[in-house]
């Protein structure tokens, strides 16, 4: 196995350091046991041109592959390689290779898709905003520049759209909850969306996109499907006294998100029906 590893190792560095001219045909490189510390000798044996081996000159002498100084040479007396760490060299050259054949402007590739495998998992659950699903990404340890390259592509093929999201958020949480304009807007700065967004989304849903606008900034039929809501709560409290039902429905609007305008005007309506 050390025997393969180090030829692996060092076709590899001749194809990526030629200059070396380490030229290795029929042997690799073989570490002997003098390399290690209870041995005081190292040589190699590359065919067919013999390079000089190098022995220890005294007993507390450190290793030539250690030495700063020391050269390898070859017949010729040419020095082809500064002896320092054969094994550590040829696992770093490695290493650079294989990141190099795997990257992407400094990201894996085998990450970004890690990366996108787990937004898509997100998005068929539920919608996201921008900001939501690089949250859920970056909680699951994926490295930042992965996780915005993935959100950047997203964008760009209108997978991930804050502008879609609010209005489909507004609109979901005012016709189920009857949630206005207040609430919608702070739950969707709570999830990212900036301010624009926000604007143009609850525009659409309670001036439903028309010029039909009351004084209280919403639309006539947004109105008179509040009071209907409101309605059913006013009815609820017929049997406590008029300032304590009147209470009820007001904290009613106001916890939703109405301003004063809009609550004070579907209360009083809701006094000026006639009893049933």
């Amino acid at each position: 196995m050390a025997a393969a590893a180090a030829m692996a190792a060092s076709r590899r560095l001749l194809h990526l350091r030629p200059e070396l001219g380490l030229r290795l045909r029929s042997r690799a490189l073989i570490p002997y046991s003098s390399w290690t510390k209870a041995m005081g000798r190292c040589r190699y044996e590359p065919s067919p041109r013999r390079l000089s081996s190098c022995r220890r000159a005294a007993k507390n002498e450190r290793p030539w592959r250690s030495s700063s100084n020391e050269q390898l040479t070859d017949g010729d007396g040419t020095a082809k390689y500064m002896g320092r760490n054969f094994p550590d060299e040829f696992a770093q050259l490695s290493l650079e290779e294989e990141e190099s054949d795997d990257e992407v402007h400094g990201i894996s590739e085998t990450m970004v898709k890690d990366v996108e495998k787990a937004a898509v998992e997100l998005l068929a659950g539920r919608a996201f905003t921008v900001s939501d699903l690089r949250k859920k990404l970056r909680a699951k340890k994926f490295p930042d520049n992965a996780v915005d390259s993935v959100i950047a592509d997203f964008k760009s093929r209108g997978l991930l759209n804050d502008g879609y999201y609010a209005e489909s958020f507004s609109r979901s949480r005012w016709l189920s909850s009857t949630w206005g304009p207040k609430r919608i807007k702070q739950a969707l700065r709570q999830k990212g969306v900036q301010d624009a967004e926000v604007d143009q989304a609850t525009r659409r849903v309670f001036q439903d996109g028309h010029s039909n606008q009351t004084m209280y900034g919403i639309s006539e039929d947004s109105m008179d499907h509040l009071f209907e809501q409101a309605a059913k709560q006013w009815q609820r409290g017929q049997s406590l006294p008029l300032e304590n039902r009147r209470a009820r429905v007001v904290r009613w609007l106001q916890y939703r998100g109405f301003n004063w305008a809009v609550t004070n005007a579907i209360v009083r309506k809701l006094e000026a029906q006639k009893p049933p």
